[in-house]
């Protein structure tokens, strides 16, 4: 008997529980083509000058990218270049110099596709 009542409990929730969700309807999954803003993204790499000779991104060339709307997204290590550096051969310090590139973003205005 006990467990007829706690059969009938349990399948009353159950039927409740389903009678409730009956009315709702499943939420619209929002686009995501339409939600954000199309971007454009740039990105400056350090220049080789001649075979394993690089130059450094010039801070003007970063400044007028900047007054073009041109937002910095990110900085990463791009060339890692290692010289010896002493007078003792044995002894040489050896120095890393690190070539960054730069990544940038901006919103495409309406006209660019």
């Amino acid at each position: 008997m006990k467990k007829a009542i706690l059969g009938f409990v349990l399948l009353a929730t159950l039927a409740a529980g389903l009678w409730a969700q009956r009315g709702r309807a499943p939420e619209r999954a929002p686009d995501r083509y339409t939600e954000y803003a199309p971007l454009e993204v740039h990105s400056v790499f350090p220049r080789e000058v001649s075979p394993g000779q690089y130059q450094q991104v010039s801070q003007s060339e970063l400044q007028g990218l900047a007054g073009e709307g041109w937002e910095l997204v990110s900085v990463m290590p791009y060339v890692y270049r290692n010289e010896e550096h002493g007078a003792q051969l044995a002894a040489r310090a050896v120095v890393t110099q690190t070539y960054p590139a730069y990544f940038f973003k901006r919103a495409r205005s309406s006209g660019q596709r």
